[in-house]
């Protein structure tokens, strides 16, 4: 007995009501129809009767409730998972509708968290500065950052499932993540990427690992490191430079110095001679140190202008009247053409006859005798423009794009002839910088030159 009420426990109730019923219903029909009670065709009216209404029953407690089901889960399986099925028989029925809602309920909870952590990812990969590439165990590409799309002109939809060949076309990054894949081992190096343009890449590659699986993909991190590169070559040739200068007016100096020690102080007129050298290098020696100390001050932001209505005429007389003497010991004619009423234009008194001292100098050491130098002014209603101009030897065209780097010297020989530290044009371009103007250079070999900058009016 007690198995029996355990199996219609399992079973359930209502199945056994119905079948007996149904079997019940079945016996009676039987033994009116034998008893002669009841005709063939009034049995099978009694028949199709129960039929009826046990199909009835059968449709609204099992069939139209499954195919409620049926349609609701086909709109979860498109993704739709705020569906819920409104069934609430206290049946088996009922209890499958309520663990199906049940089920959507915890994808979609699954779900929310997948996106939300996704979203975290994305905004992650975002925010970073480096290049980050995420591959497979086969070395395709499952995902990429805005940084790495950027850097290499590429997309993720047209990156997605490529080796990293057809995306990066670069061996060395090809090698390093098939080695990193074969060994399960992080590899870093410098790697230096021609297209779309030449580059220096820090590259680390991390291999991932997957619960029960020896790897699971790598993930190539790239960071840019051409510009400290380039500082690094920059901060060398400088040093390299400022050693050379440094050395070149200190072994003049030294030199002199243990000949007149040696004896040449007992003749006068060498001993003369040997003290102005002395004192020429020494000045020319302090006067490479104060330019770097200002172009250190410029290159670092320590020294901003000191912006005040200036007057480019009165500042381009002082300065010509500063360097007649040297003009006329050469000979050259220099003639400053300012309109009579020039507007003022912002800027730093001290900075910008810096500037124009430079620039006069320049054209004054690299003029033949009897040339001519031209300092003129115009205006625009957003900016003014200064152009120094001679008639001198002029810039080889090659030369030109360096004029303004720091110790550049297009005739080292004569530059250091006429004292020159081969800072000043370096310090104009920082000058003008500093106030978001800009210099240019135009000249012609045998023609002359023309140095030209251009402040806003607008600070």
């Amino acid at each position: 007995m007690q198995h029996v009420v355990k199996l219609i426990k399992r079973v359930g109730w209502r199945p056994v009501a119905s079948y007996f019923i149904l079997v019940l219903a079945y016996i009676i029909l039987i033994h009116l129809y034998s008893g002669s009670k009841l005709t063939f065709w009034g049995a099978g009216a009694i028949a199709f009767s129960f039929a009826a209404v046990l199909a009835l029953f059968m449709y609204s407690c099992f069939i139209k409730p499954l195919g409620e089901i049926f349609n609701v889960t086909q709109d979860m399986a498109r993704g739709n998972l705020d569906r819920e099925i409104r069934i609430y028989y206290d049946n088996e029925i009922g209890e499958l509708a309520r663990s199906i809602n049940y089920m959507a309920r915890q994808l979609k909870d699954n779900l929310d968290d997948i996106v939300l952590e996704k979203n975290r990812i994305q905004a992650i990969l975002s925010s970073m500065s480096e290049g980050v590439i995420v591959m497979d165990t086969w070395g395709r590409v499952i995902l990429i950052n805005s940084v790495t799309e950027e850097l290499f002109r590429i997309t993720m939809a047209a990156s997605r499932g490529k080796n990293i060949l057809r995306v990066i076309r670069n061996y060395e990054l090809e090698r390093m993540l098939n080695q990193s894949l074969e060994t399960g081992r992080s590899m870093q190096k410098q790697v230096q990427i021609l297209a779309p343009e030449p580059r220096i890449f820090q590259v680390h590659i991390i291999p991932l690992q997957n619960p029960g699986a020896d790897r699971g993909g790598v993930v190539m991190i790239l960071r840019d490191i051409t510009e400290r590169k380039i500082l690094e070559e920059m901060r060398s040739e400088f040093v390299a430079n400022v050693s050379h200068e440094l050395r070149t007016p200190l072994t003049s100096i030294r030199g002199f110095a243990e000949t007149l020690l040696d004896g040449a102080l007992e003749d006068p007129r060498l001993a003369g001679d040997f003290l102005k050298i002395i004192n020429a290098e020494t000045e020319r020696l302090s006067r490479l140190i104060d330019e770097l100390l200002n172009l250190s001050k410029l290159e670092n932001h320590k020294f901003m202008p000191n912006l005040q209505p200036l007057e480019i005429k009165d500042l381009l007389e002082r300065v010509v009247a500063v360097l007649k003497s040297r003009a006329e010991e050469k000979q050259l004619a220099v003639k400053v053409e300012v309109p009579e009423f020039f507007s003022t234009v912002p800027g730093d008194p001290d900075m910008i006859y810096q500037v124009l001292i430079n620039l006069i100098e320049n054209a004054i050491c690299y003029t033949q005798p009897g040339g001519e130098i031209t300092v003129s002014a115009s205006a625009s209603p957003e900016d003014i423009r200064v152009d120094v101009r001679d008639n001198g030897i002029g810039i080889p065209a090659e030369s030109l794009p360096r004029v303004f780097e720091r110790f550049y010297r297009v005739d080292k020989a004569r530059s250091r002839e006429q004292g020159g530290t081969g800072l000043g044009l370096s310090i104009v371009k920082h000058i003008i910088d500093a106030h978001h103007g800009n210099v240019q250079v135009e000249s012609e070999v045998g023609v002359g030159s023309t140095f030209s900058f251009v402040l806003p009016l607008g600070r």
